[in-house]
C-alpha cells in the first residue's frame, strides 16, 4: 500500500501536547494505549443532548509548500460511529490558504467533499470494531478548483480522480483539524494510530536485506508483534548512537 513519505507530518500520537483541544464538553480528546498501539482517543460521551464533539488542531506549517502532490496517510480505529445524515462521523481536515481536504469517516460510507457536495468512494467501505489504514494522494497540478484524488484502504485502490475541489477555504496554509462527532449517538469513539502528510510516497525501494547471502530489494515489509502481522511504515537504524532514519 502506498503510505505518505510523512515529510511534513509524522504524527504517531505518542504524545498530544503540540495539539490544541477544541474539545467541546463532555466529548474529550485524550492519549490513550489502545489494542497495543499508542493513540489519539476522541470520544464524544454524552454530546448528543448538546450536539457536541471532540476535537483536536494543530498548524503543521506550510501544505502550499508540498507543492502540486499531497499524500495524506491516517490509521484509523472506530470503536463506535453513526451515519452521515445523523452527523455521528469522524472528519479530517487539511487546510491552505485556498484549498481544503475533508474527509468524513461514518457508518454509511466514506465522503469526499468537493466543495458544493459530500461524494461517497465506494459503497460502505468504512469498517466498526477494526483498524484500517487510509492513504489520499492529492493532485493540484490544474489547480485547486479541479483538485482531485486517489483512495486507497489497506492494500487496495479503491478510487481515482475523487472530485476533492473545496476551493473556499478560510483557514491558514497548515492547519489540521481531526472530530469526532455525536450529534444523535452518545460514546462514539475513534483511535487514530497515526497521521503523516507529505509531498509523495514513501521509498523503500533502495532498502535491501540479505537472504541467504544474496541482497533482495525490499518492496514489502512486515514485523510480527505479538503473534500479529504488522506492517512497516519507518525504520531506523543505530549509528555512533545516534538514530538515522532509512525510511
Amino acid at each position: 500500500m502506498p503510505i505518505s513519505n510523512a515529510s511534513l507530518l509524522n504524527e504517531d500520537f505518542s504524545a498530544i501536547d503540540d495539539w490544541t483541544s477544541g474539545d467541546q464538553t463532555p466529548a474529550t480528546s485524550t492519549q490513550e494505549t489502545f489494542d497495543g498501539e499508542e493513540t489519539l482517543c476522541q470520544d464524544t460521551n454524552g454530546s448528543a443532548v448538546g450536539d457536541d464533539y471532540a476535537q483536536v488542531y494543530r498548524d503543521i506549517g506550510s501544505i502550499e509548500g508540498l507543492g502540486n502532490t499531497v499524500t495524506i496517510s491516517i490509521k484509523l480505529y472506530h470503536d463506535l460511529i453513526g451515519a452521515f445524515a445523523d452527523v455521528d462521523y469522524f472528519i479530517l481536515n487539511c487546510f491552505r490558504s485556498d484549498w481544503e481536504f475533508v474527509a468524513v469517516f461514518c457508518s454509511d460510507g466514506l465522503f469526499i467533499y468537493d466543495g458544493a457536495a459530500y461524494n461517497e468512494v465506494g459503497t460502505n467501505i468504512v469498517s466498526q470494531d477494526a483498524w484500517q489504514e487510509w492513504t489520499f494522494i492529492v493532485d493540484l497540478s490544474a489547480g485547486v478548483a479541479s483538485a482531485v484524488c486517489d483512495v486507497y484502504l489497506n492494500d487496495v485502490l479503491q478510487a481515482s480522480d475523487v472530485d476533492c475541489s473545496d476551493d473556499t477555504s478560510l483557514e491558514d496554509d497548515g492547519l489540521v483539524a481531526l472530530s469526532q462527532w455525536g450529534h444523535t449517538t452518545d460514546d462514539c469513539i475513534t483511535y487514530i494510530d497515526y497521521l503523516k502528510i507529505g509531498d509523495g510516497v514513501l521509498d523503500i525501494s533502495n532498502v535491501q536485506i540479505n537472504v541467504g547471502d544474496a541482497w533482495k530489494t525490499v518492496t514489502n515489509m512486515q514485523i510480527n508483534v505479538g503473534d500479529v502481522w504488522k506492517t512497516v511504515t519507518g525504520m531506523q537504524i543505530n549509528i555512533g548512537d545516534t538514530w538515522k532514519t532509512i525510511f
